[in-house]
């Protein structure tokens, strides 16, 4: 693997791997919580990942379909543990996949003909599309350990949703 794919690809798994690490041990009430119905939970912000980085790197940059229907990774339907954690995996296989044979030239290229970005509608680089999971991943772990925080101090009957 490429020199500078394989460190972009240890950060996406540093960054997983303390998220992952957050929730291992929080109860099923700690990873549903919200402060309001505004507001997503854990689990929906890790299922809402998942389906991002099917996008970005599974399909923006390896062009793998990823099938992805936006709206219903914010549903407020409290998804099981464990089809959260196995959407993460498969999204975390799927990176691994993508990434492993590019070289930071290859990242170059303009990414899948399904992905467009901006006004007038463009098709971005793979690079760019990479960063741009990155950031997105460090914005909702940012939101995620808040809410975990949040959570934890907060009385059960505060989040029905």
């Amino acid at each position: 693997m490429d020199a500078g794919v394989r460190a972009l690809t240890a950060y996406l798994d540093e960054t997983w791997d303390a998220l992952l690490k957050a929730v291992a041990g929080v109860d099923e009430a700690v990873l549903h919580w919200t402060p309001g119905p505004e507001f997503n939970s854990v689990a929906i912000l890790l299922r809402h990942l998942a389906g991002s980085a099917r996008w970005w790197i599974g399909e923006a940059i390896g062009g793998v379909p990823s099938r992805r229907v936006r709206d219903k990774e914010f549903l407020h339907d409290r998804p099981r543990r464990e089809d959260v954690l196995r959407a993460v995996e498969d999204a975390r296989r799927t990176t691994r996949q993508v990434l492993a044979p590019l070289t930071m030239q290859d990242l170059e290229a303009e990414a899948a003909p399904s992905v467009t970005q901006g006004t007038p509608p463009r098709r971005p680089t793979k690079i760019w599309a990479l960063l741009h999971y990155i950031e997105h991943l460090g914005y909702h772990r940012g939101q995620a350990l808040l809410l975990l925080k949040l959570a934890r101090n907060a009385p059960r009957e505060a989040s029905p949703h």
